[in-house]
C-alpha cells in the first residue's frame, strides 16, 4: 500500500502518463494511416488521373489536326501549302501526349514505391503497367500518323485514306479506354476521401471518449486523495492558528507512519522549541539585536563558538560632543542623545545591519551573513552611512537652538574585511560582537575624515564590492597612522545614479587632478585642484592636496615620492591647520 503522499501521486501521474502514451499512440496511429491514405491520393493518383486527363484532351485536338489535314489534301491536293503547318501542329500535340504519358507513368511508379499499401490492390493494381501499355498504344497510333502524313506526301491518296480509317480506330478505342481509367481513378479518389472524413470522425468520437474516461477517473483519484489532504490540512490549520494564538502546547496527532504521521512530529517537536525560543525571547529582546537573536536560535552551538567572516564595519562618531556635555543642561542632553542615537541606529538595523555597542557617542554596526547576502553587506553599510548622515542634518535642524554654531556634525567610517564574529567575552559575561583588523580600520577612517574634511570614508574592500551600488570619490592613497601598509580612500557620496551632473564634473575633475597628483605631475595637478576647490563649495580635500604639493616641493617628506602620503605627527596636525 502506498503511504507517502509524495508515492500517491506519483501513482497518479504514472497512470496518467500510461492513459495519455497510450491515447497518443492511438491517435499518431490513426492519423497516421489517414494522412497516409490522404497523400496517396494527392501525390499519386490525382497526378496519374490529370496526366491522363491531359492524354485524352491532347489525343481529341490531334484527331482534329488529322480529320483538317485530310479535308485540305482532299479541297486543294498533297501539295497545298496548308499542310506543313498542320504536319508540325500533329507533331507537337504528339510530343505533348508522350510528355504527358512519361508523368503519369512516373507518378504510378512512384506510388507504388512509396505508398505501396495503396498500390498493390484494387483500381491501383498495376495501375504504372498499365500506364506503359497506354503509352505502347500511344506509339502505334502515332506510327499509323506518320505513315497517313508519308503517304499524302508521296500521293498516295487511296493508302492515305486507308491509313486514316486505322489511326481513327486506334484512337477510339485509346479514348474510351482512357475515359475507363480516368474514371475508376476517380471514383477511387472519391472513395478515398469519404472513407477519410469517416476515420477522422472516428478518431475525433474516441479521443473524446477517452478524454472524457481521463476526467472521471482523474476526478475520482482526485476526491479520493483530497478526502485525506484537506482532513490533514484542515488539523494542521486548527493547530497553526492555536500555536499563532498563543497556545504553544498544541499538538497533532495523526495516526500511521505516513508523511501526516511524521508532519505531526515535526509539528509537535516545532512547538517545543517555540516554547524554549519564546522564553529566551522574552529574556533578550530588549538587550540584543533581533536579528542575533534569531541566528543564535537557529544554530544550536552559536552561544559558544566564533567564526571568521568577511564582514563590513560602520564607526559613526559625533564631532564637538565633549562641548555639549560641558554646556547642554543633563535633561536636554539626554533628548539629543537619545534621538541621536535613534537617527545613527535605525538606518543600521533598516540595511540589514547589526548594532553592535555604544562607546559614548559613538555607534558601531556591522553588516555580513547570516543577515545579509555575502556580496551585498558593503552597500547596504554605505547606503546605511547616507541615511545617517540625511537623519543627522535633519537633527540639526531640529536642535538648532541648542547646537548653535558649534560644528557639531558626524563621521562615519566603513571597512570591509575579515573579522572574528560570535559570542565573545568570558565565562560570566559574553557579548555577540565582531572583532578583528578591520573593527580597528574603520576607526582609522572614521578619524581620517577629519584630515579630509569629509563625513564619509570608505575601504577600498567596500569601495569595490559596492562599486555598483554607491557613488564615490577616488579620494588618496596613504599610510594611515597606526599603520605600515598603504590605504586607498573613498568618499562615499550618494546612491547610484542620485548624483548631479555638476557633481559629476566635479568628481571627474578631482580624480583626474589626484591621477596627475600620485604621478608627480604638479604642474597638471594644480589647477585642476583649484577648479574643484573654487566649485561646488570649498573642497578641503583638493586644498589638502594643494598644500602637499606645496611642501612635497620643499622635499618635506626626505623620501622618493610614489603617489602614497604617510600620515603621522606633525603632518596631520599641519595638514588640518593649514
Amino acid at each position: 500500500m502506498l503511504r507517502t503522499v509524495r508515492a500517491k501521486f506519483l501513482g497518479v501521474a504514472a497512470f496518467f502518463v500510461v492513459w495519455l502514451v497510450v491515447a497518443t499512440g492511438f491517435s499518431v496511429i490513426q492519423s497516421l494511416g489517414i494522412n497516409g491514405d490522404l497523400e496517396a491520393v494527392s501525390r499519386y493518383v490525382t497526378p496519374v488521373k490529370d496526366a491522363l486527363s491531359d492524354v485524352r484532351s491532347r489525343q481529341l485536338e490531334q484527331i482534329s489536326l488529322i480529320d483538317r489535314y485530310m479535308r485540305v489534301v482532299e479541297n486543294e491536293g498533297p501539295d497545298a501549302p496548308l499542310l506543313s503547318g498542320i504536319e508540325i501542329e500533329i507533331d507537337a500535340k504528339q510530343t505533348q501526349i508522350e510528355q504527358a504519358f512519361r508523368k503519369a507513368f512516373t507518378s504510378a511508379a512512384l506510388g507504388r514505391a512509396q505508398a505501396s499499401g495503396h498500390f498493390e490492390q484494387g483500381v491501383l493494381l498495376d495501375l504504372d503497367v498499365r500506364m506503359r501499355e497506354f503509352a505502347d498504344i500511344a506509339a502505334q497510333f502515332n506510327l499509323g500518323v506518320e505513315r497517313l502524313l508519308s503517304r499524302v506526301r508521296e500521293g498516295d491518296l487511296d493508302d492515305a485514306q486507308r491509313q486514316e480509317n486505322l489511326v481513327r480506330g486506334i484512337h477510339r478505342n485509346i479514348v474510351l479506354d482512357l475515359r475507363s481509367e480516368i474514371l475508376l481513378l476517380e471514383k477511387y479518389s472519391s472513395e478515398t476521401v469519404e472513407n477519410v472524413s469517416e476515420r477522422e470522425d472516428f478518431l475525433i468520437q474516441a479521443e473524446f471518449i477517452m478524454m472524457l474516461a481521463a476526467v472521471v477517473i482523474g476526478i475520482s483519484f482526485a476526491y479520493y486523495l483530497a478526502q485525506a489532504v484537506v482532513k490533514a490540512v484542515r488539523d494542521t490549520t486548527n493547530a497553526l492558528n492555536s500555536v499563532q494564538s498563543g497556545k504553544l502546547d498544541t499538538s497533532l496527532d495523526f495516526k500511521g507512519k505516513g508523511d501526516f504521521a511524521r508532519l505531526a512530529d515535526a509539528f509537535n517537536r516545532m512547538t517545543r522549541e517555540l516554547r524554549v525560543r519564546f522564553r529566551m525571547r522574552e529574556r533578550f529582546g530588549k538587550y540584543i539585536d533581533p536579528k542575533i537573536i534569531n541566528n543564535l536560535l537557529s544554530q544550536e552551538t552559536a552561544l559558544e563558538t566564533s567564526q571568521k567572516r568577511v564582514m563590513t564595519v560602520s564607526v559613526v562618531n559625533l564631532t564637538n560632543f565633549d562641548w555639549m556635555a560641558e554646556h547642554i543642561p543633563p535633561e536636554k542632553l539626554v533628548d539629543f542623545l537619545n534621538d541621536y542615537l535613534t537617527a545613527m541606529t535605525e538606518p543600521i538595523a533598516n540595511h540589514s545591519g547589526i548594532i553592535d555597542n555604544f562607546v559614548g557617542d559613538r555607534v558601531i554596526g556591522f553588516w555580513g551573513p547570516p543577515f545579509c547576502g555575502e556580496k551585498s553587506h558593503a552597500g547596504h553599510a554605505c547606503l546605511a552611512a547616507l541615511e545617517q548622515v540625511a537623519r543627522f542634518n535633519a537633527l540639526k535642524t531640529k536642535y538648532a537652538d541648542l547646537i548653535g554654531d558649534h560644528g557639531l556634525d558626524i563621521r562615519v567610517g566603513i571597512a570591509t574585511g575579515e573579522v572574528v564574529v560570535g559570542s565573545i567575552g568570558t565565562d560570566k559575561s559574553r557579548a555577540y560582537t565582531v572583532v578583528g583588523d578591520c573593527v580597528n580600520y574603520a576607526n582609522r577612517l572614521e578619524k581620517a575624515n577629519r584630515i579630509y574634511g569629509t563625513q564619509i570614508l570608505a575601504s577600498h574592500e567596500t569601495a569595490s564590492m559596492a562599486a555598483g551600488e554607491i557613488e564615490m570619490r577616488d579620494l588618496d592613497h596613504v599610510v594611515l597612522l597606526g599603520t605600515e601598509h598603504v590605504v586607498y580612500l573613498y568618499e562615499v557620496l550618494a546612491q547610484s545614479g542620485q548624483l548631479s551632473d555638476e557633481r559629476r564634473d566635479w568628481r571627474k575633475t578631482y580624480e583626474t587632478a589626484i591621477a596627475f597628483y600620485r604621478e608627480g605631475d604638479f604642474d597638471k595637478a594644480q589647477p585642476l585642484f583649484e577648479e574643484v576647490q573654487e566649485g561646488i563649495g570649498s573642497d578641503f580635500a583638493a586644498q589638502l592636496m594643494l598644500n602637499r604639493m606645496e611642501r612635497l616641493q620643499r622635499r618635506e617628506q626626505n623620501r622618493e615620492w610614489n603617489g602614497t602620503w604617510i600620515v603621522r605627527d606633525p603632518y596631520e596636525r599641519r595638514d588640518v591647520e593649514s
